[in-house]
């Protein structure tokens, strides 16, 4: 159902998002290497990643990076490996498995079956070369690629290689500290190695205010519930066509929870997860909190928030410094900058630190 919060698998379960998907299919059906899908945290880049992937006619793996940095404090080239090898060969036979994988360096069979182990001695060159000379087309998914700076390999020269080399290996980003993957990637450097490779982007942005009316009237008439207009508009309101937020409205509905309270519970446990994931940052610095608390009650413009910060600390900050606070915060996705000022795009962002 529209209301289910987990990721979507199926397209009757994605809600529009009709041209995103067409752009993403044609893209890896016409053999592009490198497609990235962006946008703010809550907008359904991996239920999108996940219907793609299940509606195209290729082997295709799908790693989660920031799974695998919270398992190692890091995304080694092993791990990598490891995963790219076992979303390919989940599909093959053992016979077929040897093969592919015979005389690589750093990988071993495990038990009887298909699963494979790797070590730090295995070279990710020769793991998509091998992958590369079956002639199937593969697709390697990358959900929060930005975690992928973490690591001493070089993933964006690994990337451009691939591009360069190989026929049938296409890799999918997605990321939702924009700044960061744009960072870490460094299309538009004359100095990156990725710098004039053919890609696609994917912009991902809210709802329209009439998507947003349409999907809540959707996602209730799947359920059989009745919902007023006014509590539709008012949900509207506060949520700004962020669908990930407008799914769980809708799920508390579900489960039995009327307008207010809906709202209520929502507005509470967005709170403990957008300050749990903010949490990171703040660790490195607690002005980045006071400068969300700063813009999330009214100052926009730089000298006022700077001022306000200078103010709940006590103490002068050097103009550079603040600066690289605020583009940091743009970097992870939690403040965008505009005409008018510095903005925080998600509402329940800027509730949370009101």
């Amino acid at each position: 159902m529209l209301f289910n919060p987990k990721p979507k698998m199926k397209r009757e379960e994605l809600y529009d998002r009709e041209y995103e998907l067409k752009e993403i299919k044609n893209s890896l059906k016409k053999g592009v290497g490198l497609v990235t899908i962006l946008g703010i945290r809550r907008l359904g880049k991996s239920s999108l990643l996940n219907v793609s992937l299940n509606e195209l006619p290729y082997r295709s793996v799908k790693i989660d990076a920031r799974k695998v940095y919270s398992e190692f404090g890091n995304v080694p080239r092993e791990a990598l490996a490891r995963l790219i090898l076992r979303g390919f060969l989940k599909t093959s036979g053992r016979e077929k498995a040897r093969t592919l994988i015979r005389n690589i360096k750093g990988v071993r069979f495990l038990g009887m079956g298909v699963d494979v182990e790797t070590d730090k001695s295995v070279n990710l060159h020769e793991v998509l070369e091998r992958i590369d000379s079956t002639n199937e087309r593969f697709i390697i998914a990358i959900d929060e690629a930005q975690y992928l700076r973490f690591s001493l390999a070089r993933y964006p020269e690994l990337i451009a290689w691939a591009l360069d080399e190989l026929q049938n290996v296409s890799f999918v980003l997605t990321g939702s500290e924009v700044g960061l993957l744009e960072d870490f990637l460094k299309m538009h450097d004359p100095n990156s190695a990725l710098f004039g490779r053919l890609h696609v982007e994917i912009m991902l942005k809210r709802f329209e205010r009439y998507q947003s009316v349409n999907f809540l009237e959707r996602g209730f008439a799947e359920i059989g519930m009745d919902v007023t207009k006014e509590e539709i508009e008012e949900v509207v309101d506060e949520l700004d066509g962020i669908v990930g937020w407008l799914t769980l409205y809708g799920y508390n509905r579900y489960l039995g929870l009327g307008h207010a309270n809906a709202l209520r519970k929502l507005r509470e446990d967005a709170k403990k997860l957008i300050l749990s994931e903010f949490s990171k940052l703040k660790n490195l610095s607690h002005r980045y909190e006071l400068a969300m608390r700063a813009v999330a009650n009214g100052k926009h413009r730089w000298k006022e928030i700077k001022e306000t910060v200078e103010l709940l600390e006590g103490k002068r900050i050097d103009d550079k410094n603040f600066s690289n606070i605020l583009n940091n915060l743009i970097r992870y996705g939690y403040l965008e900058k505009t005409v008018g000022g510095y903005l925080i795009p998600d509402p329940l962002v800027e509730h949370a630190f009101r």
